[in-house]
């Protein structure tokens, strides 16, 4: 294994700070009048979504922080993330499967406990014949699309359809969810996503569990907040909106090496396509990582990275494996140095955030894009390293 003081680029992952946004997301959910079934003295459930490898996070160590946290149950996008939950915690955990299952993977769903996400008939009833030949009761969560479009029964034909799907003796309905398109953009069509989803409930009239808040919703849109609530970008410390989230720490740390430290003259060109010019005798860093480790071709000419505690521009085009930035105000620069790119030095700190400006795309996307191979390790602080 190779020690960290030789990696070129690597992610660290603060399991402190994720036991922190835990607590903080609690409180927040304690404190925001949620629906009223709260009253009855049961506290809204947290599911912690930890799909895309936990935001590129790293799936197995982030689970097993929040299972020693205590979250209620976890949310993936496939089998394979479920597949990666049961392995790290066994069969006790309530894992929903956001995403649809592909007809080959329905008879491990069933062994393994996993619970669906219902869209339509054709899918429960797959779900049911397997139940039957495996003697078994599958639970199953229904999703109703109030205008997201991807999947879910239609809010206007959802009641009928799940009346149907609650008769088939092998499938028990766990829960009715449904998923906003634009919480984190359109309040008023959250609102009316919210209604609707709320007027098949009632429709029904089947006293299910519900939910629909995910973090941009548990920031904007208190009454979202029913018997469940789906954090995740909030998990990892970071606000889908531009409301201020100071109670939670970012978990995640970007960084990378110098690599290699040059003058050039004016004129000079940097990297391909020459699309950057010293207009003066400049000092320039190469930094050992590129688009091939995660560090967007988008924010080529337009990012910035710290230094030695100090912001310095990106010049020119990101490669593969290497980026070059101007440190000429930064004299002591040497080869070895450490390099920020999401994170905190000293006292400066760029962010996921601030970095998706810069590429024009979402922190969703900066997070999930860092590579995940050996080019960029991840490494863990905190209690709960392993």
């Amino acid at each position: 294994m190779v020690p960290q003081s030789y990696y070129r680029c690597w992610v660290e992952v603060d399991l402190d700070a994720l036991r922190h946004n835990v607590t903080a997301i609690r409180r927040r959910i304690s404190s925001a009048n949620p629906s009223p079934r709260a009253a009855e003295g049961r506290r809204p459930q947290l599911i912690a979504v930890v799909k895309a490898d936990a935001y590129g996070h790293g799936l197995a160590q982030v689970a097993s922080t929040l299972m020693q946290c205590g979250v209620d149950a976890f949310a993936v996008a496939n089998l394979a993330e479920a597949l990666v939950l049961r392995h790290v915690g066994g069969s006790g955990w309530p894992v929903l499967l956001f995403g649809s299952a592909l007809p080959f993977e329905v008879a491990k769903i069933v062994e393994q406990n996993i619970t669906p996400t219902i869209s339509t008939l054709d899918e429960a009833q797959l779900f049911e014949i397997e139940a039957a030949l495996q003697s078994k009761t599958v639970p199953v969560q229904v999703e109703i699309d109030t205008g997201m479009g991807r999947v879910g029964f239609w809010y206007k034909e959802a009641a009928e359809q799940i009346t149907k799907l609650a008769a088939l003796p092998h499938l028990r309905i766990e829960a009715l969810y449904t998923h906003f398109a634009s919480a984190d953009e359109n309040l008023a069509e959250t609102k009316r996503g919210l209604e609707a989803f709320l007027g098949v409930a009632k429709q029904l009239n089947l006293g299910l569990p519900l939910h629909a808040a995910n973090s941009a919703a548990l920031l904007n849109l208190p009454e979202a907040i029913l018997d469940a609530v789906r954090p995740g970008l909030l998990l990892y410390g970071i606000s889908p909106t531009k409301r201020p989230t100071s109670e939670l720490r970012p978990v995640l740390t970007f960084k990378a090496r110098v690599a290699l430290v040059k003058d050039v003259a004016a004129g000079r060109t940097i990297s391909y396509g020459q699309t950057f010019v010293a207009t003066q005798p400049m000092r320039i860093a190469t930094i050992a990582a590129g688009y091939g480790d995660g560090f967007i071709r988008n924010l080529s000419n337009a990012a910035q990275v710290l230094i030695n505690g100090q912001r310095c521009p990106v010049v020119g085009r990101v490669t593969m494996d290497q980026i070059m930035v101007d440190v000429t105000g930064l004299p002591s620069i040497k080869c070895g140095d450490e390099v920020v790119f999401i994170g905190r030095q000293r006292e400066a700190e760029i962010t996921a955030s601030e970095m998706a400006s810069w590429a024009g795309t979402i922190a969703w996307e900066v997070l999930c894009g860092i590579t995940k191979t050996a080019r960029v390790p991840r490494v863990y602080r905190g209690a709960s390293a392993a």
